[in-house]
């Protein structure tokens, strides 16, 4: 899904099944966010400490995606989540819908719930929780598994990543897909809301229709989801009951429809949640100003010293860092707690959930 869902999708979510509106946007900011935080690198501050930030996302062309030390940091636990517990089965580790992996999640988000940073866990949760569905059939590191064959759909390979795929093929005298890891292949067909596009994987081929098959059934199953957490956590509770999902149907299909890239479909979602589309009972100021700005948090939390060139490029050749400034009350700012919230999910999907030596991934040789 891209962030017209993650974002605007998610928020509306948690506001329809009874959670205040300053709440919902936190978590629906974390949800987003999780697509934005493509920084690794720590932070060297001018007093002397130091912060580690947890990446959430890869750039789309960043080498680092073809490292699959770097896909079990971010690609697996936040995107395409493994199915079940069994890494000596590689069917375990295709990203499904309700797994088991999935489940166990959901439960420690809902433990979490009273914690300082147990609203950022929820927007991460929903995030991963939402991909689930839309990343479905596809491991989250380069894998063999994920060499499929676009057939149809909105989203063509471009000229440069036709290039890459040309270039590499003409090096190596065979075909070795450069964009298999995840859903590369089929670009961003399936994050599309009203796309229909197919593929195939040897001689088996798929037809997905995603608007009815996968974007209205995630929505529903988190509604339900968000419903039980709103629910047995008081402190978030508007004190407005939540009508059933089918009354909200109608309304997701007319939304999913509209044509249009990305962006284009947030700020859909946004104009009607500001003129109360969605009709909140307690519909209010949060509601008609919502907006996504994916540096916002940062900006609040820390303020980027200016030095020179030179400097700024010695530090980084040493110790890898910019040099910052914490901002009044950092280490309780949203962008500090998403940033735990980030790191406690990572830590919770491949160290608790998934067994210890989930690390050690068998991967099946690419090319012969």
């Amino acid at each position: 899904m891209q962030m017209d869902l993650h974002h605007t999708g998610m928020y509306v979510l948690c506001r329809i099944t009874g959670m205040k509106s300053e709440y919902a946007e936190i978590a629906a900011y974390a949800s987003q966010q999780v697509d934005d935080a493509t920084y690794g690198h720590a932070l060297k501050f001018e007093n002397g400490g130091a912060f580690r930030q947890t990446r959430t996302s890869e750039k789309l062309l960043s080498s680092k995606n073809l490292d699959v030390n770097e896909a079990l940091e971010t690609w697996l636990p936040f995107h395409f989540l493994p199915n079940n517990l069994d890494i000596e089965n590689a069917e375990s580790q295709i990203c499904r819908t309700n797994s088991k992996v999935l489940k166990l999640l959901l439960e420690n988000i809902r433990e979490s719930a009273a914690s300082p940073i147990g609203l950022y866990r929820l927007g991460i949760g929903l995030h991963c929780f939402a991909d689930t569905y839309t990343h479905q059939d596809f491991k989250g590191f380069f894998d063999q598994y994920n060499m499929v064959t676009l057939l149809s759909g909105i989203e063509e390979k471009d000229k440069i990543k036709k290039q890459i795929d040309d270039t590499v093929e003409r090096i190596l005298n065979n075909h070795f897909p450069i964009l298999a890891v995840g859903h590369g292949e089929v670009l961003s067909n399936p994050d599309i809301p009203y796309v229909k596009w197919s593929y195939s994987r040897g001689t088996d081929i798929y037809v997905i229709e995603n608007l009815r098959e996968r974007f209205i059934v995630a929505l529903e199953d988190i509604y339900s989801f968000l419903t039980e957490f709103v629910k047995s956590t008081p402190y978030v509770q508007s004190g407005i009951e939540p009508k059933p999902f089918d009354f909200y149907k109608e309304k997701f299909f007319y939304v999913l429809q509209y044509k249009g890239n990305a962006k284009e479909r947030h700020a859909n979602w946004l104009e009607l949640i500001r003129n109360n589309y969605f009709e909140f009972e307690d519909h209010d100021e949060i509601d008609r100003n919502l907006d996504y700005d994916p540096r916002l948090w940062f900006r609040n939390a820390v303020d980027v010293i200016k030095i020179p060139l030179w400097r700024k490029y010695l530090s980084q050749m040493i110790n890898n860092c910019d040099f910052y400034r914490t901002r009044p009350g950092f280490h309780t700012s949203h962008w500090a707690k998403y940033m735990h919230a980030a790191a406690e999910h990572q830590f919770t999907v491949l160290h608790k959930i998934l067994p210890v030596d989930t690390v050690y991934f068998y991967l099946q040789p690419v090319c012969k």
